[in-house]
């Protein structure tokens, strides 16, 4: 692959998208974390499976594009 300033450009590009995907993602699981915890028992049991979820995929994003430091999971 040849690597010009263009294809550099397009990198970055795609890595900013990415690491906001993953920010955006996490930040969404994080709100329904919060949520969880005022709303009835059932709820708060989907809420939470569903934030499971998207920390699971922005790890999984982050994996696909090298980002290694952001390869946390919430328990």
């Amino acid at each position: 692959m040849n690597v010009t300033p263009s294809t550099l450009t397009r990198v970055s590009e795609v890595d900013g998208r990415t690491l906001l995907d993953v920010s955006l993602l996490r930040s969404k699981a994080a709100d329904l974390r919060q949520t969880a915890a005022d709303v009835s028992p059932a709820l708060s049991t989907a809420y939470r499976r569903r934030a499971a979820e998207l920390e699971l995929e922005a790890a999984a994003l982050a994996a696909r594009f090298g980002l290694t430091e952001d390869l946390t999971l919430a328990a």
